[in-house]
């Protein structure tokens, strides 16, 4: 740790008979030791406690207070300044309005998909699901379409399983794998439909189109 501008030394003794320099008291005061007149006497000091078995520590509180304590010999440090950033350049905003343009053409490319699968999902009809016809307008030429009979269909439906166990339930909700059900004695669990024998699937499939076209009583 520097401690030369505390206890400055020059050539020769002729300095020693000086009087105390005033970086030196304060680094005395600091250390609580006695000031001596001399400017020697007070290098002494200095170098015998900085020199000692705890001069390091000693050193390091010194330095970390001297500016707070004695602005006035130890003037703060002057700090680097920090450059301003830079003012962004036309090229930087076209750069960035192009960004913006592709992220937003990419979302609503994205949407698009997107939309056209849904209706796909929704306008194509499964093997088990009737065909969505166009609904009939009176004054028009076409002929109403001949809609297939139907017959009002109960939520509460027989399961037989393909182990042979039979459940009587009402239907909750149906997903192309599973039906959710709600026994009589109140439990409700998924149950796959790969488990339940053919008739049990018709029957499932029946309700699930009778609940399309608002039938399910």
């Amino acid at each position: 740790m520097p401690t030369t501008t505390d206890a400055q030394e020059t050539p020769g003794d002729g300095w020693r008979e000086d009087p105390i320099q005033p970086k030196q008291k304060a680094v005395l005061g600091f250390l609580k030791m006695p000031v001596p007149p001399t400017r020697g006497g007070a290098s002494n000091l200095i170098k015998a406690v900085f020199e000692g078995p705890a001069g390091y520590a000693h050193q390091n509180l010194w330095e970390a207070a001297k500016y707070e304590l004695h602005p006035d010999l130890y003037p703060p440090k002057p700090k680097k300044a920090i450059p301003a950033p830079k003012p962004p350049t036309l090229f930087g905003y076209v750069v960035k309005a192009i960004l913006a343009l592709a992220v937003i053409f990419y979302a609503m490319d994205k949407y698009q998909e997107y939309s056209l699968r849904q209706e796909k999902a929704v306008s194509t009809p499964t093997a088990n699901e009737p065909a969505i016809t166009a609904p009939y307008l009176p004054g028009k030429t076409d002929t109403p379409p001949q809609m297939p009979d139907s017959k009002p269909v109960s939520e509460l439906v027989s399961l037989q399983s393909t182990d042979g166990r039979n459940v009587q339930a009402r239907i909750l909700a149906l997903t192309k794998t599973t039906v959710l059900i709600r026994r009589e004695d109140g439990q409700t669990f998924d149950l796959p439909l790969d488990r339940l024998t053919p008739d049990s699937k018709q029957r499932i499939e029946e309700y699930r189109a009778a609940k399309r076209q608002g039938l399910v009583k």
